[in-house]
């Protein structure tokens, strides 16, 4: 009687854990968690590409889109997140709508530039309680 006890109370265990498991790990809607209630949205960098002068140097360029919406401040900021070897290393931001950057590499390792461009609201348009700036797609870039 005890045994049997025993192995029905690890069976509930086991079937309120599976259906613990399989609830919190359904299906979801990822637009609806990204989605920050704005009707606004950046623009991507156009024309993102890399020229390397040598071995260890590389410069990355780029375009700032000319339909920028009004709703933001000039100048535009650009955010260049930098993965090594699939880890992420680094986030440079430059505020004044620059076009380009220059990185120095290790030739033995691979490299990921994602180019995005960072808004901000201008004060007529931030709504209250709201995020402040909104960021585009990312632009990837691969130096191999």
């Amino acid at each position: 009687m005890i045994l049997k006890k025993k192995v029905m109370k690890k069976v509930i265990i086991t079937l309120v854990t599976l259906l613990m498991t399989i609830s919190l790990s359904s299906c979801y809607d990822r637009s609806v968690l990204d989605d920050k209630g704005l009707n606004y949205f950046m623009p991507v960098a156009e024309n993102v590409q890399y020229t390397q002068q040598n071995s260890t140097d590389v410069t990355l360029t780029w375009e700032i889109p000319v339909e920028i919406p009004e709703v933001f401040k000039r100048p535009i900021a650009v955010q260049i997140q930098v993965v090594e070897n699939d880890i992420y290393k680094d986030k440079i931001t430059l505020s004044n709508e620059e076009t380009s950057y220059s990185f120095t590499i290790d030739p033995t390792q691979r490299y990921r530039y994602i180019v995005k461009l960072v808004g901000t609201f201008t004060d007529e348009a931030q709504e209250k309680g709201r995020t402040s700036s909104v960021t585009s797609e990312g632009v990837v870039v691969k130096v191999e």
